[in-house]
């Protein structure tokens, strides 16, 4: 027993200078995997937003098979991510889009287009973009973050193009609708070509 006694009477701990260093170590790489992991998540959620891109796509190229235009009226060609709102980053749509010509909508028309809930001017915004309900930051991302967001008049062949856009906020530094701190935005077309305009993190 005695033996015992003296052995840990003997026993070291550690000294100020040793844990010193512990937690220096763990201060320096805390200060690199933390920025590398916010990145990892942002990185992450860009994922989403190409996937509700292709949703687009695949309703429009849907549409188009009907009636031989694009057009702006998303819920009506059964894209509606109300629902998935409260887990949504991404403000996803058109901002803009360019009016249907005369002939090519009534054509349309004749192909039993439902004239009330797929107007051929821009539809309004509960239809043709659809606002993200989360954010990184203070603000949450809207159309105006969606700059280049269009179509064409859909009259000729050339003209029957669409540019849908998606843009979040997703980390606390790239906040703006455009430039080097811009939001995360990304575009799909109809020969269902992804874009990134920007990364936004």
């Amino acid at each position: 027993m005695k033996t015992f006694l003296k052995t840990l009477k003997r026993q070291d701990g550690f000294t100020l200078v040793e844990l010193m260093v512990v937690v220096a170590i763990i201060g320096l790489l805390s200060a690199v995997a933390i920025p590398n992991f916010q990145k990892y998540q942002a990185r992450a959620k860009t994922s989403a937003a190409k996937l509700q891109l292709s949703a687009i796509y695949t309703a429009e190229a849907s549409f188009f098979a009907d009636y031989n235009i694009y057009a702006s009226c998303l819920r009506y060609m059964g894209y509606d991510p109300t629902e998935e709102a409260p887990s949504r980053y991404y403000t996803t749509g058109f901002a803009a889009f360019t009016t249907i010509a005369t002939a090519a909508y009534a054509s349309a028309s004749n192909a039993g287009i439902a004239v009330a809930e797929c107007p051929a001017t821009l539809a309004g915004a509960t239809s043709s973009s659809f606002t993200a309900a989360k954010a990184t930051g203070s603000s949450l991302s809207d159309t105006s973050h969606m700059t280049t967001t269009a179509g064409g008049d859909q009259s000729v062949d050339a003209n029957m193009t669409y540019v849908a856009g998606a843009a979040g906020i997703i980390h606390k530094n790239f906040t703006g609708a455009s430039g080097a701190a811009g939001s995360s935005y990304f575009t799909i077309n109809q020969i269902k070509r992804i874009t990134t305009v920007r990364n936004g993190y």
